[in-house]
């Protein structure tokens, strides 16, 4: 028997349907402004936005708690100086938005008061528009605006998660970028807003990938190569292939030998 079963290798498990898993803010729009110079990025971000249907007539107080926010404007590590949260308040005065921060921020910088921080472990965020500036997108604070209707994100680094899980970006510097985007919403004093309405996020056709993709034969986990495995160290874009031997699935523990190959 014991020869019989190395001839014959392990079996396979019943079948479960694989989980796919996408960004944790769920499927976006992701149209990042790279080209051109910082004023052609914030009028067609502003273009962008006025056309979803957002008034920049209106305001509310920047100090409103987050979890009765329509919009927020947000602050990460990515904006330097403590002088410089001066271009931050002012860009939520224009947004008519309050302010947040990343955990950071108000923990380790103190540039905010600990109950304005989003994320998993602080402050959700359920409004309509979060405008997140210098923030690069960590999972613990992406699952704390999972539920905005739209995401907007403002990073010098091309490739900082959070534009993966953003409706809108633009790829500049806070420096440049902040005091022309409030510049560009300025509409004058702003009218109080009226009760908040959440606005329906579009739906938006998922692409498949042009890659193999690979499912356990053991529960169905499904390794995507654009996701990785953080949890297990496996950086975003790691190939199937490139995964070392030693690599089991996260959810069962079976090895490598017993996934499948699927395009489906």
């Amino acid at each position: 028997m014991v020869i019989a079963s190395h001839l014959i290798g392990k079996q396979p498990k019943n079948q479960k349907v694989a989980k796919k898993k996408g960004t944790i803010t769920g499927e976006r729009k992701k149209q990042i402004f790279k080209d051109g110079d910082a004023q052609h990025k914030v009028l067609a971000l502003v273009e962008a936005l006025k056309k979803d249907g957002y008034d920049f007539t209106v305001g509310i107080d920047i100090d409103t708690p987050i979890a009765n926010a329509e919009r927020v404007v947000s602050v990460g590590k990515g904006i330097g100086e403590k002088k410089n949260m001066k271009l931050i308040e002012e860009l939520a005065k224009q947004a008519g938005a309050a302010i947040g921060s990343s955990r950071p921020v108000a923990e380790s910088l103190q540039y905010l008061p600990i109950n304005r921080y989003v994320g998993m472990s602080g402050q959700k965020f359920n409004g309509n528009l979060y405008i997140a500036c210098g923030i690069s997108g960590a999972g613990q604070h992406l699952k704390g605006i999972k539920d905005a209707t739209t995401i907007v994100a403002i990073n010098k680094n091309a490739n900082a998660p959070i534009f993966k899980n953003a409706d809108y970006g633009i790829v500049g510097d806070l420096m440049e970028i902040l005091p022309l985007l409030s510049k560009a919403l300025d509409t004058g004093e702003k009218k109080p807003a009226p009760p908040m309405k959440k606005m329906k996020r579009p739906f938006m056709k998922k692409e498949a990938p042009s890659y193999m993709r690979h499912v356990c034969s053991g529960c169905g986990y499904e390794y995507d190569q654009m996701l990785g495995d953080v949890e297990n160290d496996i950086a975003a874009g790691t190939s199937f292939e490139k995964l070392p031997e030693e690599w089991v699935c996260p959810e069962c523990g079976e090895d490598k030998t017993q996934f499948i190959e699927t395009l489906d």
